[in-house]
């Protein structure tokens, strides 16, 4: 009887852990674009 408890208390515990996982629930199509500074007229001497 209280290995029946026990595992019904985890599985209601790991059930209860997906609650709320909400979201985009795919890959974005590309990337976002990635700022790259341009060099000072300083730097490049």
């Amino acid at each position: 009887m209280k290995v029946n408890a026990l595992f019904f208390l985890v599985l209601l515990g790991l059930l209860a852990q997906a609650c709320g996982q909400t979201g985009p629930l795919y890959l974005p199509d590309s990337p976002p674009p990635v700022y790259v500074p341009k060099t000072s007229p300083a730097e490049e001497q």
